[in-house]
């Protein structure tokens, strides 16, 4: 029996909206996350507080940006934002229990998993929509610094943060699958 290989083709409009839908709430959440940690800043070195004013920030604009581009393409916010809103709250809560580790462990988890997506889509825009994948160039700049900060702020090798950044990690990778009905998975596969 012969296998036959799948059409994998994905229409661009429904692809970037998809896209711009997920970064979007994606970033919402993210300002969720760094909102929650930051109520109990007082129990958190003051490095790790200014990480958390500086990324918010940054967070914060390419929200801005995204919902920017979102308006120019006519693409209608995700109707689920509001889960990745709540879920960021709770998670950046959850992630004070850790204390200093636990906040960086966390965005050093969501920065890992995002940061793949964001090249995939990148590569499924250049030449479909290169201002759209200038953008996410633009933002993903900020997204590695991040996580940059989030890998040095914990230990990878103990074993409860590496479970911890394990499940937000899959947590991540499967809001994103549900947000975009797949296409994350098919974009994956296409770009590989």
């Amino acid at each position: 029996m012969i296998a036959i290989k799948p059409d994998i083709s994905l229409p661009l409009e429904r692809t970037r909206a998809r896209i711009l839908r997920v970064n979007y709430a994606g970033e919402r959440g993210a300002i969720a996350i760094y909102s929650a940690q930051l109520m109990f800043k007082g129990i958190l070195a003051n490095e790790t507080a200014a990480f958390l004013e500086h990324a918010v920030g940054h967070e914060r604009e390419h929200a801005t940006k995204f919902r920017k581009a979102m308006l120019e393409r006519r693409v209608a916010v995700c109707p689920a934002t509001f889960i990745w809103v709540c879920g960021g709250f709770l998670l950046g809560l959850v992630s004070l229990a850790g204390g200093n580790r636990g906040v960086m462990a966390c965005t050093a988890a969501i920065e890992e998993a995002v940061h793949g997506h964001l090249n995939e889509q990148i590569s499924y825009l250049e030449g479909r929509d290169d201002a759209l994948a200038n953008l996410i160039r633009e933002i993903r700049v900020e997204e590695i610094e991040h996580k940059k900060a989030g890998q040095a702020g914990y230990d990878p090798e103990c074993m409860a943060a590496s479970s911890y950044t394990g499940v937000i990690k899959g947590i991540t990778n499967a809001l994103i699958w549900l947000a975009t009905f797949g296409d994350s998975t098919r974009l994956k596969r296409l770009m590989h």
